[in-house]
């Protein structure tokens, strides 16, 4: 209901009649909306990271797994951009608290797929990993945000563009193995 509503058209009373409940129940189980909210929106985007990580865990290995992680992440970035937007203008408290939490998740799974990467000989060993995952979250978070209004040359979409920026990135730390494994992950998108 909070991704189709938003955060400021959710009824608190129409939450609890669809999930077959009372509001005095939801508010004794969450305090007040902020805490609802955040719960609902935390929720949201953890099952939605969860989905797109585990999805391509089992389709894909290497840098290949780590550009599709962020292509899932793109398809998905409407949805997210409109309820942080929301959550700033009439939460900014829980803004803060779920954009704090998100960055500090995000950065752990990064961190943790680069330092593989490395061991995988696909990274150079040469790279400092917490300055590039510094500059790639950044980087993507603020294309993400942007989502809709990017001006982009004509033909190429959002996602593309998306792509484009992380491609380049890993191409630039990457070993001759991994640019492999990149050059073959855009052969494979081009056909399909």
């Amino acid at each position: 209901m909070i991704a189709e509503l938003g955060v400021k058209s959710l009824r608190v009373d129409d939450l609890a009649s669809d999930l077959g409940i009372s509001k005095r129940t939801l508010y004794e189980m969450f305090g007040d909306k902020a805490e609802l909210l955040y719960h609902s929106v935390k929720h949201l985007f953890q099952s939605e990271s969860r989905e797109v990580l585990t999805d391509v865990g089992e389709r894909l290995s290497g840098i290949p797994a780590l550009l599709e992680i962020f292509d899932g992440m793109m398809a998905r970035s409407a949805v997210r951009k409109r309820l942080t937007e929301n959550l700033a203008k009439f939460y900014p408290e829980l803004y803060e608290r779920i954009m704090t939490e998100n960055r500090d998740f995000g950065l752990s799974v990064l961190r943790k797929k680069l330092t593989d990467l490395v061991e995988d000989g696909l990274i150079s060993e040469m790279v400092n990993i917490d300055l590039s995952i510094t500059m790639f979250y950044y980087t993507s978070m603020g294309l993400m945000r942007r989502h809709g209004r990017l001006v982009l040359p004509n033909g190429v979409t959002e996602q593309e563009a998306f792509r484009y920026t992380i491609v380049n990135f890993f191409r630039g730390i990457a070993t001759l193995k991994g640019v492999e494994q990149i050059d073959a992950y855009i052969a494979q998108k081009a056909e399909n």
